[in-house]
């Protein structure tokens, strides 16, 4: 599913919020996402295993040289319930510090993007992200999303108020779903 050799993209297994969760609160996880500081370790358990209606959870795992596997990051996809928003989901991508914006994200991004085009049938994947966060949106413009808003005060980071941009990736209607691991748009 990857050319990364020794990475493995799969799907959420039960005692896998032991080595997320200190992806998620590291200081690079809070940085991205709109997780607060001091979240419980029971909170994170019960947000991966119940997660909301048409979550689909993909993990990355290497290899290491050792032999030894290592969790690295995820993505929630998670498909609208809406009746005239199902064709829509919204992505969040996670990785270790060590990898962000790297091969490996975009490796999530890529098997991500292919369960929404080939298995989903999704017209829509739209993400949020902080508007000073140039080298993931320069990633997500190689896969088709275009920055379609500016949300002014968006969210508090670090004590400051800062902006995001909303960003989309269309496929066209009538359009056929893009080879495995390609992106499209």
């Amino acid at each position: 599913m990857t050319d990364f050799p020794t990475l493995t993209l799969r799907g959420l297994r039960a005692d896998d919020w032991m080595a997320l969760q200190p992806i998620v609160a590291s200081e690079t996880g809070l940085h991205d996402a709109l997780d607060v500081p001091y979240a419980s370790e029971e909170a994170f358990r019960e947000r991966l295993t119940n997660p909301p209606a048409g979550t689909h959870t993909l993990v990355a795992e290497l290899m290491l040289p050792s032999g030894r596997e290592r969790v690295v990051g995820l993505a929630w996809l998670r498909v609208m319930v809406a009746p005239r928003r199902r064709h829509t989901a919204t992505l969040q991508i996670v990785v270790h510090a060590d990898y962000r914006a790297g091969e490996i994200e975009e490796a999530i991004l890529r098997a991500a993007l292919d369960l929404t085009d080939n298995w989903l049938a999704l017209r829509r994947v739209e993400m949020r992200l902080f508007a000073d966060d140039n080298a993931r949106a320069e990633m997500l413009a190689r896969h088709g999303f275009v920055q379609e808003a500016v949300m002014r005060r968006y969210a508090v980071r670090a004590g400051e108020v800062v902006d995001g941009w909303l960003l989309a990736r269309l496929r066209p209607v009538g359009a056929q779903a893009p080879a495995a691991g390609k992106g499209g748009a």
